[in-house]
């Protein structure tokens, strides 16, 4: 059997469970960190960085194919590892308005400046500034996502990365409401 569970179609088997990725939110975000990272450190430019991500998810298709215990049709597969609009117009959006984001990102900084931020940092909070400037989630919900990418992609295991996106973007938050 088949079914949705958090992100991920899992297939029930006699008590085994098998995970395929679903390219759902989550996931596209931390396929937009990716590619914001790639183009920030200047290895690609973005529809090389795009195209990598592509090829990227590609392979990830290719292993669940090639996997005898997960046995899913192509229409199912086409559209578990699927890129979908929400990666390719936030990924624009946020490079469209790059420069009015990194300002917000830098007004709220306390004893640091923007340089000084980590790329993949910057990607993430870049990523959720833009969420939170266009309304695309609650804001709770966006700095959540934010952190959750944090623990995942530069947390070092002393919380302090995570804190300090969370104040920031809980100070950038604050203020958006304001406006």
């Amino acid at each position: 059997m088949l079914k949705l569970s958090n992100g991920y179609f899992v297939l029930e088997e006699k008590f085994k469970l098998k995970r395929v990725i679903v390219l759902n939110r989550h996931a596209m975000r931390q396929l937009i960190v990716q590619t914001l990272y790639q183009i920030e450190v200047g290895a690609n430019e973005k529809e090389t960085a795009v195209a990598f991500i592509r090829d990227f998810v590609s392979s990830l298709k290719d292993q669940a194919i090639e996997n005898p215990e997960i046995n899913l049709d192509d229409e199912v597969l086409d559209e578990a590892f699927s890129i979908g609009a929400f990666y390719f117009v936030t990924l624009e959006g946020i490079i469209e308005n790059l420069e009015r984001i990194d300002q917000l990102i830098a007004e709220h900084l306390e004893g640091w400046s923007f340089s000084r931020l980590n790329k993949v940092d910057k990607a993430i909070l870049r990523l959720a500034v833009y969420e939170m400037t266009m309304g695309l989630a609650p804001v709770k919900i966006i700095i959540n996502e934010a952190i959750e990418l944090t623990k995942n992609f530069t947390d070092t295991g002393d919380k302090k990365t995570p804190n300090f996106n969370n104040r920031l973007l809980d100070k950038i938050g604050k203020t958006l409401k304001k406006v």
